[in-house]
């Protein structure tokens, strides 16, 4: 099967797009406005609780205009260029599994042998942390690590920090292997075989060992779950913009990190490890960046797509978000680190506890045509206008890597548009259910195999020669 070309995802024209559709969504808005707004209307009495929402309008612009601005950093990467020989660093695809969805994670470890074998552009392990001993096959590229029930950190951390601290105290990887941390349904892109190359190419020659971050795609079950999906798009389009700014320019974890999709060599994660106790264990991945940050250790973006899945259930997707504010949350009251470095994901998490009342206004201000200021209404429209962005540049990625036909994904960014208040009202619900009612545990999504590409068939010597090349660089370090 021939795949969809990703040569221009984030080449000079995707820039062009991105300023388009800024322009275009405020145009549309203002037209929209003068139509359906009465000249000089003003609120009287109990109205005017609805038209003081409109000074929370502009809120959604010191995240969303953040966002826009790191989409205009984006480089073009071609998948065509041929890798350029080898690096001998080996490296590890780490999976961290409750072991209860083995297919999920069988399909998931096949992704990483399938684009291993069409690019070998390095040697490779797959590391798979579960929390029961579940049959994962006897491939020699395959080491498994089973969680003992009794295994107990000295600060006693829970849920997955406590399986990255097993896996990190039982993985036999020499100190100058780099680990590229997966949940068990990320799928491997060619993308990212190419980005991890070249990032490690970089780190090794500068001796600098940042850690990496790339971007995150969710078109897994696309066509069986489309609603939740195009909700996921939001994450996709932050990948793209604040998360690449934060990571390609700024080089600090302002906004925290993702669980999945870290790049890290394993002399650089020993250097703090996951063993935060309890407060540490929601959200452990951000609670360890900041503390590498607090080490002078930097980041830098990895260009290349890891595929995984959006919730398939409204109740997951509310609790998935209730989980990340409530663990942020004690990142910035907890976490061992300056100041500085929790201010800024305190302000960020502030926002985000706002911004889609601003969006949800822009709808209801529509009808209700108050008087807004100019000002006001010009910055309202701008926040608008760039989250919508972020929705729109996050499905394009999708639909690209998923191969979508043109006249499909026209209908989808159609629905993504329409559905946008819908979705800023859900990720409003679940800050809502975080402060009402915050997170006890570490609840884990039910994610199925439906929508992922099936694995391609590969000849018994063409794994055996993967795995061959893998194990034999583990010995010799």
């Amino acid at each position: 099967m021939q795949r969809p070309d990703t040569t221009d995802l984030h080449g000079p024209r995707f820039k062009l797009i991105v300023v388009a559709l800024m322009s275009i969504v405020v145009a549309v808005l203002y037209v929209l406005q003068a139509a359906f707004w009465e000249e000089g209307k003003h609120p009287e009495s109990w109205e005017r609780a609805v038209q003081s929402l409109s000074y929370l309008w502009g809120i959604p612009i010191l995240t969303g205009g953040v966002s826009v601005i790191g989409m205009l950093f984006q480089r073009r990467v071609s998948r065509h260029e041929p890798v350029p020989g080898r690096v001998a660093s080996l490296v590890s695809f780490r999976y961290v599994s409750r072991g209860t969805n083995v297919e999920t994670l069988h399909h998931a470890i096949e992704s990483v042998r399938r684009e291993m074998a069409d690019l070998p552009a390095f040697p490779y392990v797959i590391e798979a942390i579960v929390e029961q001993d579940i049959d994962l096959g006897d491939q020699d590229d395959l080491i498994k690590l089973v969680v003992p029930r009794d295994y107990a950190t000295a600060s006693g951390s829970m849920y997955k920090a406590r399986a990255l601290q097993y896996g990190l105290e039982q993985s036999p990887l020499p100190d100058d292997a780099w680990i590229l941390h997966c949940d068990e349904e990320s799928h491997v892109h060619d993308s990212l075989i190419r980005g991890i190359y070249q990032a490690i190419l970089e780190e090794e020659a500068s001796g600098e060992h940042r850690i990496g971050q790339g971007a995150i795609v969710y078109h897994h079950s696309l066509e069986e779950h489309p609603f939740l999906t195009l909700a996921d798009s939001i994450r996709t389009g932050d990948d793209i913009g604040r998360f690449h700014l934060q990571n390609r320019k700024l080089g600090i974890p302002v906004w925290g990190f993702h669980g999945s999709f870290i790049l890290v060599r394993n002399s650089v994660e020993r250097e703090v490890d996951f063993d935060f106790g309890p407060a540490g264990s929601i959200t452990e991945d951000a609670f360890w960046a900041l503390c590498q940050a607090e080490r002078g250790r930097r980041s830098r973006w990895v260009d290349g797509y890891m595929i995984e899945q959006a919730p398939e259930k409204l109740s997951d997707f509310l609790r998935q978000r209730r989980r990340w504010f409530v663990g942020l949350a004690k990142c910035v009251t907890s976490a061992p680190v300056a100041l500085r470095y929790r201010v800024p994901l305190a302000f960020f998490m502030g926002v985000w506890s706002v911004s889609w009342l601003a969006i949800v206004y822009t709808y209801l201000n529509l009808f209700t045509g108050y008087y807004t200021h100019p000002a006001v209404q010009a910055v309202g429209n701008l926040a608008f206008a760039s989250f919508l962005t972020i929705y729109l540049v996050g499905l394009r990625a999708n639909l690209r890597l998923r191969g979508v036909g043109k006249r499909k994904a026209l209908l989808l960014y159609f629905v993504q548009a329409l559905c946008m208040p819908i979705f800023s009202t859900l990720e409003g619900l679940s800050v809502l259910y975080g402060i009402v009612k915050p997170e006890t545990g570490f609840h884990v999504i039910q994610k199925g195999q439906t929508g992922a590409r099936p694995p391609a068939a590969r000849s018994a010597g063409a794994r055996a020669a993967s795995s061959e090349v893998a194990l034999s660089s583990s010995a010799d370090r």
